[in-house]
């Protein structure tokens, strides 16, 4: 009986609505911030030489290759898809606005997200994640009267992981 009373309770709670999902293939390319002062975080340990240095190649474009994430809550089902190891989503944050993302995946330690803006530096309102949480996230809080965009890089620790699969859930305040 008791059993029943507590499915019965469950079904009548509200629900929160699902974040709906979208493929990263399927967003439409945008040019992406700039990449000259952006650190490559699988420089350190023993990468191999032959490794690092296709990767190193890979990196050397004048932005990161980027797509447009719609506007409101979504999650993005991607894969990393270059020996580069990162790939960039743009985000319009609204007017005093907040921002987060927040990446899930089989191999959650190998990935690494940034916020930055268009140059590919922080600036106010991204300071928070310079503190490091030990979870592959970042956010942004719009400190203007007016929308801004954003891009969240998701890189990797690793060299070498294409093909890695990772969901990239973001959610707007």
């Amino acid at each position: 009986m008791n059993i029943l009373a507590l499915l019965l309770t469950t079904a009548l709670l509200p629900q929160t609505p699902a974040i709906p999902e979208v493929e990263g293939k399927t967003l439409p390319s945008v040019p992406g911030p700039m990449t000259d002062r952006y650190p490559d975080p699988s420089r350190g340990l023993g990468p191999r030489d032959m490794e690092a240095r296709m990767r190193h190649q890979a990196r050397r474009t004048p932005s990161i290759p980027a797509v447009a994430v719609p506007p409101g809550p979504v999650a993005v089902q991607d894969r990393i898809t270059d020996p580069a190891g990162w790939r960039s989503y743009r985000v319009e944050v609204p007017a005093n606005g907040r921002v987060h993302a927040r990446l899930t995946g089989l191999h959650e330690a190998w990935f690494v997200v940034r916020a930055v803006n268009r140059w590919g530096n922080l600036e106010q309102g991204m300071l928070q994640n310079r503190i490091p949480t030990g979870n592959p996230e970042a956010s942004y809080v719009n400190p203007k009267s007016a929308a801004t965009t954003v891009y969240f890089v998701v890189d990797t620790t690793e060299t070498n992981v294409v093909g890695e699969a990772f969901k990239l859930t973001i959610t707007v305040k």
